[in-house]
């Protein structure tokens, strides 16, 4: 059961991990997408004295864009910001449920942090709620990206997740290193 268990963990994990890195990608993409539009508007106001008029906006929801898509990716390599000072004096089987527990945590607020993301996407563009700004932009549109990557974050922390408990305490004795 165990090894069965662990074998559907790690193809999960591999799915994940290639959405996670998808993400990271897209996150990238925007981020060349959102430069050049505001090298354009700096263009656009220097040489012509004229605007987009939507670079603003537009470069908010493409910093938006950028952070959520590149959440689980982040998630994955270790990247986000730990206050590990407790985490670093413990060891074995208190560690381990120490990281169980920070898991859970953090996979029950992303998760209600979704069910909320979703409800609001759902209602803006139910009642058809557009951005007050000349481009009227549908807010449904900016709203789902970030929906998209906080699913792929609270995703990406189930497969952690069940990784550790099928692992057990060596999977945190194999991260340590010396």
């Amino acid at each position: 059961m165990m090894a069965a268990g662990t074998f559907i963990v790690a193809r999960l994990s591999g799915v994940i991990s290639r959405l996670s890195t998808a993400g990271a990608v897209v996150s990238g993409i925007v981020f060349v997408g959102m430069t050049l539009l505001v090298l354009s508007e700096v263009v656009l106001r220097t040489f012509f004295s004229t605007s987009t008029l939507i670079s603003g906006e537009y470069s908010g929801y493409a910093l938006s864009a950028m952070v959520y898509l590149g959440l689980a990716f982040s998630f994955r390599e270790g990247a986000h910001i730990r206050i590990s000072f407790v985490r670093d004096r413990i060891h074995g089987i208190a560690r381990f449920v120490l990281e169980i527990f920070c898991h859970l945590f953090v996979l029950v607020i992303c998760g209600l942090s979704s069910i909320y993301l979703w409800d609001m996407v759902r209602v803006s563009k139910m009642r058809n709620m557009t951005a007050y700004t000349v481009a009227e932009t549908p807010l449904y549109v900016p709203q789902s990206i970030v929906f998209v990557g906080l699913c792929l974050l609270t995703i990406q922390i189930a497969a952690r997740l069940l990784h550790l408990v099928f692992s057990g305490p060596a999977a945190l004795e194999k991260e340590s290193g010396p």
